[in-house]
C-alpha cells in the first residue's frame, strides 16, 4: 500500500516563534527553527518512534515571494491572516509513483517535486494533488530519502521525543464529512486507505481510516437532523495523542498555566479525554486522550 503512515499536520502561523511558545510552555521538545528552499520556515514537535513518527509542523514564511509560488499558498496564507489553525494533512508514502497514477485516473492528477533544505541538501520528494474537495481537506504525500528507522533514530539521538508532557504517539486527526459515503469512498478506493471501523455516537458517524498505528476520523451525520449535517468540510484543527495517565497529563497542563478539562469520557470505546483548547496553542487543539 504506498500510503504508510500520517506523517505530520501543517499549522501556518504569522510568528513562528510566537506560535511555537506555548508549545514550549507545555513542556513539548521543539525542533531548532528551519528555513527551506521553497522560502518557508518551521518548528516542529513529535510523537512517537520509528514506523509511528508524526509530528505538528508550525509553519512560516521567510521570503514570502518564494513561498508564493507553493502550491498550497493561498490555503496557507488565509490561515495565517484569519487564525483558522491546521490546514492539511501529510501522509508518508512509499510509491508516489503508483499513489500518483490511481489520483490521475480518479481525475485529481498531481506533480512530484523535489523539497531541499537552504543548504542544498535533498528533504523529501512531495506530491501534492488537488483533493481538498473530495477529501475533506487538503492532503499532501511525502517520501523521504533515508528510512523511517534512520530518521527516528536521528530525531532521537537528537531528543525530539522525550517531552515533560507525556505524549506517547498520535492516536488520531479529524475531518468534517457531511458526505461521509462519497468520502470514505474516495480514501478507501483512490488513496487505498482501509476503513479500520466505525463508531456511533452523539450525532455522528466516525468512519476510521487507519493508516499505521493511528487513524484520520471521517465525522459525518447520523441524521439529517445531527449539526454535522450542515457543516462544511474540512480539517478540525486539533490532533489526539495518546497519553499513559490522563490525569496526570491534565495536572501537569494545569501546572504549566493551562486550562484542561477534568478526563472523561470519550466517544471512541474504552477511552477518556481531556482537551486544551485552540485558543491556548495557536489555534490547534491538543486531545489528550487515555485507553482504559
Amino acid at each position: 500500500m504506498p500510503v504508510i503512515a500520517i506523517d505530520h499536520l501543517i499549522l501556518p502561523v504569522a510568528d513562528v516563534a510566537a506560535a511555537a511558545a506555548p508549545f514550549e510552555r507545555l513542556g513539548l521538545t521543539l525542533t531548532p527553527l528551519a528555513q527551506h528552499s521553497t522560502g518557508h520556515e518551521n518548528r516542529a514537535f513529535f510523537a512517537g518512534n520509528g514506523d509511528t513518527e508524526f509530528y505538528v509542523e508550525i509553519l512560516g514564511v521567510h521570503d514570502r515571494a518564494r513561498a508564493a509560488l507553493s502550491p498550497s499558498w493561498s490555503v496557507q496564507q488565509r490561515a495565517r491572516e484569519g487564525g483558522t489553525g491546521a490546514t492539511g494533512i501529510v501522509l508518508r508514502c512509499d510509491d508516489l509513483e503508483v499513489l500518483q497514477a490511481s489520483l490521475s485516473r480518479a481525475g485529481t492528477p498531481g506533480e512530484i517535486a523535489e523539497a531541499f533544505r537552504e543548504d542544498g541538501s535533498k528533504l523529501c520528494d512531495i506530491l501534492r494533488p488537488d483533493v481538498s474537495a473530495r477529501a475533506g481537506c487538503e492532503v499532501s504525500f511525502i517520501r523521504y530519502p533515508e528510512s523511517a528507522s534512520s530518521r527516528a533514530a536521528r530525531h532521537s539521538a537528537a531528543g525530539l521525543f522525550r517531552h515533560a508532557l507525556p505524549l506517547l504517539r498520535v492516536d488520531h486527526l479529524a475531518i468534517i464529512a457531511p458526505a461521509l459515503d462519497e468520502m470514505t469512498a474516495f480514501w478507501a478506493d483512490v488513496l487505498n486507505v482501509p476503513v479500520y471501523g466505525e463508531v456511533r455516537g452523539r450525532g455522528m458517524v466516525i468512519r476510521q481510516m487507519k493508516i499505521g498505528d493511528a487513524v484520520v476520523e471521517l465525522l459525518g451525520p447520523d441524521s439529517p437532523e445531527s449539526p454535522l449535517a450542515s457543516r462544511p468540510a474540512g480539517l478540525i484543527s486539533m490532533a489526539a495523542f495518546e497519553v499513559t495517565s490522563l490525569d496526570g497529563a491534565v495536572e501537569f497542563a494545569r501546572g504549566r498555566g493551562f486550562t484542561a478539562p477534568d478526563g472523561a469520557s470519550g466517544v471512541l470505546p474504552r477511552s477518556r479525554t481531556s482537551t486544551i483548547s485552540p485558543n491556548q496553542l495557536s489555534g490547534l487543539a491538543l486531545q489528550l486522550i487515555e485507553f482504559v
